[in-house]
């Protein structure tokens, strides 16, 4: 093999290696397989909290897990009176770290999250008059979700309770990011097409949750090789709710939004998943859901369910 050739095969590699992963921690090989293989028992892990998180008016709302700079952490949105805010917690340590406040009354209502490499979306809403939110994309690894710095934010403005953003999904796909995005009570489930580097979005299609579809407190998505799907999480009878929901085929966007299967799992140490909740796929390619208690205290309970 001529040098030249050697050249060009590194090269290759090297661009392999350094280009950013869009679908990092969202891909499955079989995605119904993958939620049937969930266990329905949680390891519990104990938090130690000295920050002072408001609590007033508002709980814990979402949950996504993260790596920056070699550790793991979770992201924990949630609600108060007078504020929206993340509250971030360092995993190996088993302690809170810092509380960043995202917007101030009236959008003091961060719903579910979801994060997709580098961001993090998540609808901040006016939770007393219903009428207005904002679906905001923060790229947590230079830093913007730390200076409280949205790089898109995607305006709402409706009837009560219409155009609210208490869920909200982010999926990285071939050149752009699909977003979903809940109202109240997730009965109604908008969708975007954002194109990051042009700072655009695009609105796609919009579908009415059937009635027996559950309260969503968080909607995240993922995708296998075949599809795209949107994991559910609400609570039911004192236990913690999951539906699978295929959403469309990949390539073109064409709705399908049909329920596939159901499970249930057993929350401990007052775990909720009417509070905190969301997906996470790891290394390995593994379904992971992280969940923790409804309030702030001194001691912050997660549960964390495991695909088997």
């Amino acid at each position: 093999m001529s040098q030249h050739h050697i050249l060009k095969i590194l090269f290759l590699i090297a661009n392999i290696w350094l280009t950013p992963n869009l679908g990092f921690s969202q891909y499955v090989t079989n995605a119904p397989e993958a939620f049937k293989a969930l266990n329905s028992d949680p390891e519990v892990i104990l938090i130690n909290n000295k920050i002072k998180v408001p609590s007033e008016s508002g709980h814990f709302q979402g949950v996504q897990f993260i790596e920056k700079k070699g550790t793991e952490k979770l992201l924990v949105s949630g609600s108060s009176l007078t504020k929206a805010y993340v509250l971030q917690i360092n995993l190996k340590k088993r302690k809170t770290d810092k509380l960043i406040t995202l917007m101030t009354d009236p959008y003091r209502h961060a719903g579910g999250i979801q994060v997709s490499e580098p961001y993090m979306i998540v609808g901040i809403e006016d939770n007393i008059l219903k009428t207005t939110s904002k679906v905001c994309l923060y790229n947590y690894r230079n830093n913007a979700l730390s200076k409280s710095r949205p790089n898109i934010i995607i305006e709402r403005e409706g009837q009560s309770k219409q155009k609210t953003a208490g869920a909200t999904g982010l999926l990285a796909l071939d050149n752009h990011y699909l977003a979903v995005v809940a109202n109240w009570d997730s009965r109604n489930w908008d969708f975007y097409q954002i194109d990051t580097e042009k700072g655009e979005h695009k609105f796609l299609y919009s579908f009415t949750a059937p009635i027996d579809w559950g309260s969503y407190q968080s909607i995240n998505l993922i995708k296998d090789d075949s599809a795209i799907y949107a994991i559910g999480f609400h609570k039911k009878d004192a236990a913690g709710q999951t539906d699978l929901i295929l959403v469309s085929k990949l390539g073109s966007f064409e709705p399908i939004m049909e329920k596939i299967d159901s499970k249930t799992f057993n929350c401990m140490n007052g775990v909720d998943f009417n509070a905190a909740v969301g997906l996470q796929v790891d290394g390995e390619g593994k379904l992971v859901i992280w969940s923790t208690q409804g309030d702030p205290d001194r001691s912050i309970a997660v549960n964390k369910f495991i695909q088997k």
